[in-house]
């Protein structure tokens, strides 16, 4: 009962609250800079959107995942972004801007792609029973009322507000709101402990193989477009930090099926490995000066 209360009601009001914070520091000027270089948006968008579920598909296809676990896989694939991904790009020294407008697009997009393409997938893999059916526009409303409304209702108190208060009270309520999101994780891990995998099993790689392969892509088609460093990391990251929080409330809360919800759980859990070492290699790549190079490629790289 506690297990399916946290999924079911409290998940989806933690999300839309990590949205909210999101849509504060975002105004329209932001999706202004970056669409003077709309070349990068696009391909960071193709490779979330188009290439990383069929990534998913290729780790599906090379592990014999069962089919739930394989399910589980797909449906993070659908989910790129979130706004942990903005915090990574943040301490890769990545283009911030264009991290947020990424994550700020396909929050937009996805309330209407992933019920399409969660539905083939289901298909594909043979779960064409009535409990893993789709609705399409239901499941459309629930993710927007969870996603998109939130994103542009923080862009609207940001406009009332104004910037300079606004700016004041974002970083507070991203602490909160990043705060409220991990626990609601640990607390559905500790929920749904007995549920989940062993470390050392086929689901744990696929999460950690899936990661690290988007990741890898991410940054090696970023630097063979001829993109600024800055905006590869950018990308880097968004390819490969995907938003959990919306697959588990897509498994527990709209779906009501917590075994879909276990390897999404372990996603969100376990793509801090290669997310932090990556952060780390770069920290080191770099240099120690952080805060001149950090401001200098993201002025550069946002127009």
């Amino acid at each position: 009962m506690t297990a399916d209360w946290l999924a079911q009601a409290v998940l989806p009001w933690i999300l839309a609250a990590v949205m909210l914070a999101m849509g504060l520091g975002l105004e329209a000027d932001n999706f202004a800079r970056v669409a003077r270089h709309p070349g990068r948006l696009a391909l960071g968008l193709a490779l979330q959107m188009l290439v990383l579920p069929l990534l998913s598909w290729a780790v599906v296809l090379a592990l014999p995942l069962p089919p739930l676990a394989a399910a589980g896989l797909l449906l993070v694939a659908l989910v790129p972004g979130g706004a942990t991904s903005n915090l990574f790009s943040y301490l890769a020294r990545g283009d911030l801007a264009l991290s947020v407008c990424l994550t700020a697009m396909t929050a937009m997009l996805v309330p209407f792609t992933l019920p399409l393409i969660m539905g083939w997938n289901f298909s594909l893999l043979g779960m064409t029973t009535p409990g893993f059916s789709l609705p399409y526009w239901s499941v459309v409303g629930q993710l927007g009322l969870v996603t998109l409304i939130p994103v542009l209702g923080g862009m609207g108190v940001r406009k009332a507000l104004g910037p300079s208060r606004a700016d004041r009270l974002s970083p507070a309520i991203r602490r909160l709101t990043g705060i409220a999101m991990i626990a609601i994780v640990l607390a559905l891990f500790a929920a749904y402990f007995d549920r989940l995998p062993p470390l050392a099993s086929l689901e744990t790689s696929a999460v950690i193989a899936l990661c690290s392969l988007a990741m890898l892509l991410g940054d090696r088609v970023a630097r063979l477009a001829g993109l600024p460093a800055a905006s590869a990391r950018a990308i880097t990251v968004e390819v490969g930090v995907q938003n959990a929080g919306v697959a588990m409330m897509v498994a527990f809360a709209i779906l009501q099926n917590p075994a879909l919800g276990v390897v999404p759980l372990l996603y969100g859990l376990m793509m801090n490995v290669p997310a932090f070492a990556w952060v780390f290699w770069q920290a080191w790549r770099l240099g120690p000066d952080r805060r001149t190079t950090r401001t200098g490629e993201i002025r550069g790289t946002s127009g």
